[in-house]
């Protein structure tokens, strides 16, 4: 496949390759900022928790440590279905018939 494109366009197979290469490490970016995110959030949460035991509230603090792990625990989850989502439509998408004909063919029609 990666052959019929660069017959269509010189250079196209590298370009496809460094824009795969530049969605991977915005992904593992955006993967990074998230996890600094959640575990700025967890420990501003055990701080609100150790403050609300502090003020003699202790069953409320742990309604917040609940919470907490509960929205820890769904955002985990999301995350999971939806990255397994992903990899099924993406394999479905490998699976079916290359489009690598068709630009072969659209490349013959515009040499005419």
């Amino acid at each position: 496949m990666m052959r019929a494109y660069e017959e269509i366009l010189p250079g196209s197979a590298d370009r496809i390759l460094k824009m795969a290469e530049r969605e991977q490490a915005r992904q593992i970016d955006y993967d990074i900022r998230g996890l600094v995110f959640g575990f700025i959030a967890a420990l501003c949460l055990i701080a609100l928790s150790a403050y609300v035991v502090s003020l003699g509230f202790a069953w409320q603090s742990v309604g917040v440590v609940i919470g907490s792990i509960a929205g820890t625990a769904g955002t985990f989850i999301y995350s999971n279905r939806s990255r397994r989502q992903e990899l099924r439509e993406k394999r479905a998408a490998l699976q079916q018939p290359s489009a690598a004909p068709e630009l072969s063919d659209a490349a013959d029609k515009t040499d005419s």
